[in-house]
């Protein structure tokens, strides 16, 4: 029998039971994750497709990787200055790192992954498989990076988030993982959601296979 990915009462508890030990952070990861300064894709009607452009950006800057050389005239809550949101995202994109999926569409992991290994970073795709089967695994990847201060562009269905537009599949990052809630980037309105909502959000199950918790795991 195929395992359906379920998520609700007493079997909520036992899951995330199972799938929450202890995380390794990988050996010589930095620490911390304060003020972390998220891109996003905010302009009308010229943004609509472009949240994995900018969570390359989030990433790339994150990593203090500066491929084009764009003035930095934005301050951050980091102490930092920054790109300006659109200009990094047209300046990504114009470099071949844009959206990939058919008619523009989106943004595949695979892109994204692409383009952090252009500007020098290790990096790779994760997702869940066949029928979600290996959520888990993901979900223990995923706060181990976060734990250990490296921010990960997770591709969920905004329509599971408080505030967010129903069946809208979308990159944000999450940069911090804490007393059973997530917090993301790349959304314009910040969002702090349960563990529980995440996890519904992130299998984005009406998504093709490939998508289905799926997140960009970098490094340096």
């Amino acid at each position: 029998m195929v395992e359906v990915f379920r998520l609700t009462g007493r079997k909520l508890e036992e899951e995330l039971a199972a799938a929450t030990p202890n995380a390794v952070p990988p050996e010589g990861a930095p620490r911390g994750l304060a003020g972390f300064h998220s891109y996003r894709n905010g302009r009308d009607k010229v943004d609509w497709n472009t949240c994995g452009t900018a969570a390359i950006a989030s990433i790339a800057d994150f990593h203090s990787r500066d491929p084009y050389g764009l003035p930095r005239p934005v301050p951050g809550a980091d102490g930092r200055m920054h790109w300006d949101d659109g200009q990094a995202i047209d300046a990504i994109a114009a470099a071949g790192f844009g959206p990939d999926v058919v008619f523009g569409w989106g943004t595949t992991g695979g892109r994204i992954r692409d383009a952090l290994r252009s500007y020098g970073l290790t990096a790779d795709v994760g997702h869940s498989g066949l029928f979600s089967r290996r959520w888990r695994e993901r979900w223990t990847r995923l706060q181990s990076y976060v734990d250990s201060g490296r921010p990960v562009p997770v591709l969920i269905d905004l329509g599971m988030v408080p505030g967010g537009p129903h069946f809208a599949p979308h990159w944000a990052v999450a940069h911090d993982i804490a007393d059973g809630q997530v917090r993301l980037g790349n959304c314009s309105w910040a969002p702090v959601v349960p563990v529980e909502v995440f996890l519904r959000a992130w299998r984005c199950w009406y998504l093709p296979y490939g998508f289905n918790h799926c997140a960009v795991y970098a490094f340096e």
